[in-house]
């Protein structure tokens, strides 16, 4: 796993994430159909999503349509996606953003229905799971913004699927996103000329870059054609392991008395154990104020009911998942994940490098974390952001830190640091997934970028 490689941030999200992937206990039916799912004959490519009133029976949202289906990225490979289209508030040109989720192997559904998208399954914190498996309004749901693509990826990943070889890195998963972005503008041409943000959270730190290098590297081969790259989100992101490193994770736990003052631990499994004595119980990797869940399918949340709603055959109409496309992600213990064992092995791509690229070439960075994460902590996120090796990165460091509100007055969000392109916001009483614990602070911030795009 990622762990080995990241030897900070991705240790502390592997172990709240993957390992439920490695601790199945009595095999049941579902975990038999892994190693042999039926795929259909032919995937479909774009439909209508709808839900019946048993799913659907608390949306209230009428004013935009939403479809899913499959792109082809080879001969024998598919990408699963579900796409919302702008809510009536968003400006008939508003850009088109693009989000995946992490892991790595981590399904987007996760953020389609419980942080960004328009109909939220539930919040994945609340003791009361799934209590009716109705879908329901998202106050602060990203269409409002623009039209929201939401793709599984890599290969493999979610209700994506299958017959050749997985993608092994990034920097091939960036590759996959080209072909992917095109192919989709095939199946939706009225989108191929909008602006484009791609967003993502803790993964997402290292595929955003390698997509966005892999896009430059398309429009520079294809000038006549190009995609339109214009912004980039990355929610509590794991992108630099040689700047989120120890260091970071103990300065971060001083700072919220989560070690003694006279305690500095030198690697990570000694800062987690001291951490532990500590505190007087296992923290949460995403939300250290809340104790770790552990079940099988729990990765620091119960994520049992949720994968498994995924495996209803209504939301497998609705969604036209192409037969048992699904059942590695979401059956058994597997919580919405699968085993990537190996992936970015031996990586040496420039993520910083590839920001860089992309802040000089005027397409804007945000980046936003929640200051209570402990699988990828803000105090390395925002080192990251200020060593990026841009242009502007002095007049960035020199810029102070300003106090950050949101669209309902509340002053005390967080903070914020800005210079041209890159954008810097940390967001108070939030975790590893900002939009889930506070999704008015995440559309705010959200909006400062696209904000910047538009004009």
């Amino acid at each position: 796993m990622k762990a080995v490689l990241l030897a900070l941030c991705m240790l502390g999200y592997a172990q709240g994430r993957m390992v439920g992937l490695h601790s199945r206990s009595a095999e049941t039916a579902d975990e038999r159909r892994l190693s042999s799912p039926v795929y259909c004959d032919t995937p479909t490519a774009k439909a209508k999503v709808e839900f019946p009133e048993s799913l659907g029976g608390r949306i209230t949202t009428d004013d935009f349509d939403s479809y899913s289906g499959y792109v082809n990225v080879t001969e024998q490979d598919w990408l699963f996606y579900w796409f919302f289209e702008a809510a009536s508030s968003a400006p008939a040109d508003a850009p088109l953003i693009i989000w995946t989720n992490g892991g790595p192997g981590c399904t987007a559904m996760e953020g389609a229905t419980t942080e960004i998208g328009p109909w939220v399954l539930y919040r994945i914190k609340e003791s009361s799971e799934l209590s009716t498996g109705q879908l329901s309004d998202n106050g602060y749901a990203w269409n409002q913004f623009g039209p929201l693509l939401v793709v599984d990826q890599p290969r493999y990943v979610g209700n994506s699927f299958g017959y050749g070889p997985k993608v092994r890195s990034s920097v091939e998963a960036g590759e996959d996103i080209v072909t992917f972005i095109n192919g989709w503008y095939s199946l939706f041409p009225e989108y191929q000329n909008r602006k484009v943000i791609i967003a993502g959270e803790s993964y997402g730190g290292h595929y955003l870059p390698a997509w966005a290098n892999a896009i430059m590297d398309f429009n520079e081969a294809t000038p006549d054609q190009p995609i339109p790259l214009s912004g980039i989100a990355i929610g509590n992101g794991c992108v630099n392991d040689t700047v989120q490193d120890t260091s970071t994770l103990v300065e971060f736990q001083h700072l919220n008395n989560l070690i003694p003052a006279n305690r500095n631990p030198r690697n990570q499994v000694t800062a987690n154990r001291v951490m532990q004595k500590h505190l007087g119980y296992t923290p949460n990797f995403y939300d250290f104020r809340l104790v770790d869940v552990q079940c099988p399918a729990c990765y620091s949340f119960n994520y049992t009911k949720w994968s498994y709603w995924f495996l209803q055959d209504d939301v497998i109409d609705a969604l036209h998942v192409c037969g048992e496309a699904g059942v590695d992600a979401f059956a058994g213990t597997a919580g919405g994940c699968i085993d990537v064992a190996g992936f970015d092995a031996n990586d040496t791509f420039d993520y910083s490098g590839a920001l860089a690229r992309a802040l000089e070439a005027d397409i804007s960075v945000l980046f936003y974390y929640g200051k209570d994460d402990l699988a990828c902590n803000y105090v390395g996120g925002f080192d990251t952001a200020s060593t990026i090796p841009w242009s502007g990165q002095a007049d960035f460091q020199a810029t102070e830190m300003q106090a950050f509100g949101t669209s309902d007055g509340k002053a005390a969000a967080g903070q914020i640091q800005q210079f041209g392109p890159l954008t810097w916001v940390q967001i108070e009483g939030a975790g590893h997934m900002v939009p889930l614990d506070q999704p008015d602070a995440a559309a705010a911030a959200l909006r400062i970028l696209v904000d910047q795009v538009e004009s």
